[in-house]
């Protein structure tokens, strides 16, 4: 069984305790230790995204990218993959939640792949689903968050926090990176000016609860990967 994997993430600016490219970083450091227990084949990382500069500014070093260009660009892979015969293609989306811009832009370049496939097949091609030229052709491109395939306890158990470089994005990165975050500089941050919202339970955050939310979403992933149908 072959998967294709991509992460895509963003450029963004996180305040001066976390690296450049927190975002992207966090997919990656999820996907390399998927890749250490499943067979499957990693490409690399697509780093912009539209951020539309909701937290900082090109004078703090963040610019927004062109969703249509993503867009475009998002098909274009989309297209060479299925052509090469990859019919397990998973993006791993993380940057504004599966709400968020990117997502939506990476989803609808999938839809819009996804349905070229179909345009020859007629109507109700779906009454026969097994002798299909793709019978797995509502799953061929999956865009996903990080915990997409986590099993929580119950409906009302605690969620991943993520955040934006808050205690959730801190300690994500601080398990799979830790010689990246530099809590002291946040700490000479909050002494010397205001705190944005997201950014008041930082101090929180520990490598510890980190692994702990990396290891889980890691589990879900290697399950969707060697027991998911082709």
């Amino acid at each position: 069984m072959i998967i294709r994997i991509a992460t895509h993430a963003d450029i963004a600016s996180l305040r001066p305790h976390l690296p450049i490219g927190t975002d992207t970083m966090n997919a990656e450091s999820l996907i390399e230790r998927v890749a250490e227990r499943c067979e499957c084949i990693v490409m690399p990382s697509l780093p912009f995204a539209p951020t539309m500069l909701w937290a900082a500014g090109p004078q703090d070093g963040e610019f927004d990218f062109n969703p249509d260009v993503l867009a475009a660009y998002a098909e274009e892979l989309f297209r060479g993959l299925l052509a090469v015969g990859f019919r397990r293609i998973y993006v791993v989306q993380h940057h504004q939640g599966r709400e968020g811009l990117p997502s939506l832009t990476l989803r609808r370049a999938a839809a819009k792949v996804t349905r070229e496939l179909t345009l020859a097949w007629g109507a109700e091609w779906g009454r026969e689903r097994a002798e299909l030229p793709e019978p797995n052709i509502f799953s061929l491109i999956r865009v996903a968050q990080i915990d997409e395939f986590a099993v929580y306890e119950s409906p009302e158990a605690e969620r991943i926090p993520i955040g934006h470089a808050g205690k959730g994005e801190t300690q994500l990165i601080w398990a799979g990176y830790p010689d990246s975050v530099d809590l002291q500089k946040f700490h000479a941050m909050a002494a010397s000016e205001p705190l944005p919202s997201w950014l008041l339970d930082t101090a929180e955050a520990t490598p510890e609860e980190g692994e702990r939310w990396l290891a889980f979403c890691v589990e879900g992933w290697v399950k969707e990967i060697t027991q998911g149908g082709i």
